[in-house]
């Protein structure tokens, strides 16, 4: 059965539960349904109250969670459009192997399930509180969700999602017990509690495979990701590294003349200037494009995404044969260098700004706080609907975390003022 070997590409289709109620008539394929389930999850649909770069309470217009993630999946479709443009002859037979455009949207789609109310310092509290009870991180987190507490089919099981959108998301294929204990950086990992999901999907490549597939690199950091996680991880790239830069000069967060210097030692990355066709890129012709109006800022914005987008390219990886592993998908070497510091604008422009660090230490303490009182007694405190769905097979400190991981930001800041703030709350709040 081509559905048992791992040189198939339908084994990769196969979920861990076989029998999950497929529809009478369903023409959809398996990758098809993971997309529906994920589009359809009360994780995706909370992303629209999460923290991108800004707060959401902060005005109408910029990008949250949710948003993100469908300018994610739409850029990850365009990678996948110019890869199978460019034929890649490199691929040879393994060409097959490139997945379809559903899985594409439907990894773009899940990679951000797993992010907390307030962003990452939002994470960062959650793993502090953690950190000696199987730490916390975004990227961890989403696998939990796609695997075991979406509600859809049996209790514990997740999307019960398909084993190749599992490896598409698993963008740190190493366990949380590898790392040494950090009570300030969230280590980029799976939690312990999803080996079973993560030794599943791994299950069909040979064991020295998976033995490299798990290396760290230099910095301790995951060396590797699979084919498809990393067409996902660079439309995620770029849709951060863009994207947001389009929403701090639309607020007038900074300085024009803030955005020059930084857009200037950005292209001095690539000396100075990119050859597109016949159009030469600079720094002041993005910064002009910019600034013009509206519309202008628009087509710039949409000429720096096309300028990634077509640079993307498939890239042997030394010691796989498995296709899934032996190939990965990377930026060109002068856009791979712009990219990364296009993506500092926004974290050294704004996020480090002391009126956004403050209102980021305001959302640690919320959560921190959220945390600790919700696990002195979380039976009575946690709505018992929430509690008596959440996964029976982990710690009740786990729990807890998976349940305030789940909030909005504003969801956390009204459990917030319930609990701590004189004249706020009531018997008939909705919870």
């Amino acid at each position: 059965m081509c559905f048992d070997d791992p040189s198939s590409l339908k084994y990769f289709e196969v979920r861990r539960i076989k029998n999950d109620g497929n529809r009478h008539n369903d023409v959809r394929s398996p990758f098809q349904r993971d997309r529906a389930r994920i589009v359809h999850s009360s994780a995706f649909r909370r992303l629209q109250g999460k923290t991108q770069v800004m707060g959401v309470g902060e005005g109408d217009y910029h990008r949250t969670r949710l948003t993100h993630s469908i300018e994610c999946a739409q850029i990850g479709q365009g990678i996948l459009d110019v890869l199978v443009r460019k034929k890649m002859e490199l691929m040879g037979e393994d060409f097959v192997w490139l997945p379809d455009r559903d899985l594409v949207e439907a990894a773009c789609f899940a990679h951000d399930l797993g992010h907390p109310p307030f962003g990452h310092g939002g994470e960062r509290a959650l793993h502090a509180q953690m950190v000696a009870a199987g730490g916390f991180e975004g990227n961890g987190q989403t696998l939990r969700i796609i695997s075991k507490l979406e509600k859809y089919g049996e209790r514990n099981s997740g999307i019960n999602p398909t084993r190749r959108l599992i490896l598409s998301i698993l963008k740190y294929p190493i366990i949380y017990n590898d790392f040494p204990l950090d009570n300030v950086h969230p280590p980029k990992c799976y939690f312990n509690e999803e080996k079973d999901v993560v030794d599943w999907a791994l299950a069909g490549f040979d064991k020295e495979e998976v033995k490299r597939f798990v290396e760290k690199d230099e910095q301790g950091k995951a060396k590797h990701k699979t084919l498809d996680c990393s067409i996902m991880d660079c439309a995620d790239d770029i849709a951060y590294g863009i994207h947001d830069i389009e929403d701090i000069i639309a607020r007038n967060l900074v300085q024009r003349n803030e955005i020059s210097q930084a857009l200037y030692n950005a292209f001095k990355e690539v000396n100075y200037s990119l050859e597109v066709g016949a159009e030469k890129i600079t720094a002041d012709s993005i910064e002009s494009g910019l600034y013009k109006d509206s519309y202008s800022r628009k087509q710039t914005i949409s000429k720096l995404v096309n300028i990634m987008i077509t640079s993307a390219r498939i890239e042997p990886v030394k010691g796989f044969q498995h296709p899934l592993l032996k190939y990965k998908v990377k930026l060109g070497d002068c856009e791979t260098k712009l990219l990364k510091k296009l993506k500092k604008i926004s974290f050294e422009l704004v996020v480090e700004k002391a009126k956004v660090q403050q209102l980021e230490r305001r959302g640690q303490k919320i959560v921190q706080d959220v945390y600790c009182t919700l696990l002195s007694d979380p039976e009575k405190l946690i709505p018992s609907s929430s509690w008596a769905n959440g996964e029976i097979d982990c710690s009740v400190s786990r729990r807890v975390c998976d349940y305030v991981a789940g909030m909005t930001d504003g969801y956390a800041e009204k459990v917030y003022r319930r609990l701590f703030l004189p004249g706020f709350g009531s018997s008939s709040d909705e919870l």
